[in-house]
């Protein structure tokens, strides 16, 4: 009888380990949803967390107390003066933009039946691919292929690249219904419209797979129309001028008399500049106040503990820095933008030094998520710096920027220019051209963040100038750049046969 008990009380034993053992429930857990937001135009630094601009974003500073802060992120540049449209077709492929469609990028210069045209694989595709329910509202500048292949629901999107931010004319989407007319609210700022869009999707939200949303707000790209309310908060006569302030660039640049440049006449005036800056401040506060909405609902949803926050915009902006309005230059302010990580074992309120792109986003969300890097891929996966297994993806950057050049043959346009930049540790070189010029800049950054003390031809830095020549050229062949830097203009206006494209 002993002995029964004893076999019975063993294998009951054995039993209760077994179920131990199995109770994670069979089930694998569950990835996390991720909250992509991005603004138009906002530089970096442009969130008083940064401490770098005086400008009032409550809810940025908060994704910077809770995340990690790239300082050194930035936009690899552009071959059209719509330098949004490379860089959102970047971030959304993770490829350099020489190896994107131009019809894709620069959809102004093709036939409408030809916009848009690309097999390239875009990350809300490849997440959706891989069961997460897609979404999103907003700015969208590729065309509607990609959106129609990458989302489940799309809602108030914005198709082009800027408009009126009252009365923004906006479409829905999905598969079973196709486009909706167009619509819009006049009384609503634009930032507004995107966020119940992005609202209503979370207070609705009740499926199982996770998701990934995409908004993208169209502010603070101007027209500078801020809502009155954050208007009054700055004061133009209030605002302070940035150290590199300057009436005129000292030099011509591609592209530095386009429809950007003449939103302020030359030469540049202290007060015009100040209300330019007013402006912009009260648009990027607007938006933060916006996104605290979104923000709010992702935590009603009780989501927030398991979705990956990305924050991040699609170039920088002058605004009177270098006798500058625009972004299509190499500039610290018109390449740096901000880009912030929060999420599940992502370090908090941590400012990361490495060098980084903004469309590494692509690859560093698959490495968040476990999801493989697809072989198209061209650009880093951020996640062995935010996990602290690395301290650099890379030592050196590539940045690009030239006028379009199927304008350059067009005697109504007639853009010709370009600029190349390489950054490495603290130093930064520019190689400047334009028509039968060259000029080379050369800063260290360390030491001058606002890009104004020329090293290039001082003789104690002769080597360093050498050495960034070479870099810049390997990086040039290594991302596909067809820039040949001992030619004319990079020799980008050498064919025009290459570039008809007249054709509407």
């Amino acid at each position: 009888m002993n002995k029964n008990i004893g076999y019975c009380l063993l294998l009951l034993g054995l039993l209760t380990i077994g179920c131990k053992e199995k109770k994670p429930e069979q089930k694998e857990a569950t990835k996390p949803n991720i909250l992509f937001l991005f603004t138009d135009d906002q530089r970096a630094g442009t969130i008083g967390a940064m401490d770098r601009y005086n400008v009032q974003t409550p809810n940025l500073d908060k994704l910077v107390e809770k995340g990690t802060s790239f300082t050194n992120s930035y936009i690899f540049g552009a071959t059209t003066a719509a330098v949004c449209s490379p860089s959102r077709a970047m971030l959304m492929t993770g490829r350099y933009f020489f190896n994107i469609e131009p019809n894709v990028y620069a959809q102004f210069a093709f036939p409408k039946e030809e916009r848009g045209k690309s097999d390239l694989l875009t990350f809300p595709e490849y997440f959706k691919q891989n069961g997460y329910e897609t979404f999103a509202t907003g700015k969208q500048h590729n065309g509607e292929i990609w959106l129609e292949r990458g989302f489940n629901q799309i809602k108030s999107a914005f198709l082009g690249g800027m408009t009126t931010h009252f009365g923004t004319k906006v479409k829905d989407y999905t598969p079973d219904d196709g486009w909706s007319k167009p619509y819009q609210n006049k009384e609503k700022f634009s930032s507004e419209v995107f966020a119940d869009a992005a609202v209503g999707f979370l207070d609705s939200y009740k499926k199982e797979a996770p998701f990934l949303m995409y908004v993208a707000f169209t502010a603070p790209h101007d027209p500078r129309t801020p809502p009155q309310e954050f208007k009054e908060m700055y004061p133009s006569e209030e605002i302070k001028l940035p150290k590199n302030f300057m009436p005129q660039h000292p030099f011509e640049i591609a592209d530095d008399h386009i429809r950007d440049e003449r939103l302020a006449p030359f030469p540049r005036t202290e007060a015009r500049v100040q209300k330019e800056i007013s402006d912009y401040y009260a648009m990027i506060t607007a938006t933060d106040a916006q996104i605290g909405r979104v923000l709010k609902a992702l935590e009603a949803s009780g989501k927030a503990d398991n979705t990956i926050i990305v924050f991040a915009g699609d170039n920088g902006l002058a605004l009177g820095q270098h006798g500058l309005l625009g972004k299509q230059n190499v500039y610290e302010h018109s390449v740096g933008v901000p880009l912030i990580f929060i999420g599940p074992n992502i370090p908090k309120n941590v400012k990361n030094d490495a060098l980084a792109y903004l469309h590494d986003v692509f690859p560093t969300l698959c490495g968040l998520t476990g999801l493989a890097i697809p072989e198209s891929i061209e650009t880093e996966d951020l996640t062995p710096l935010l996990k602290g297994e690395k301290k650099e993806v890379r030592n050196s950057m590539l940045y690009a920027y030239n006028s379009w050049p199927g304008e350059a043959f067009n005697p109504k346009v007639n853009n010709y220019g370009g600029q190349r930049a390489v950054r490495k540790g603290n130093f930064k070189l520019i190689v400047n051209a334009k028509h039968d010029v060259f000029t080379y800049l050369l800063f260290d950054l360390s030491k001058d963040a606002w890009e104004l003390n020329n090293l290039a031809e001082v003789v104690a830095f002769k080597k360093v100038k050498k050495d960034m020549l070479e870099e810049m050229q390997t990086l040039i062949t290594k991302t596909g750049d067809p820039a040949q830097l001992d030619k004319k203009e990079f020799g980008l206006f050498d064919n025009p046969e290459a570039h008809n494209f007249k054709k509407k």
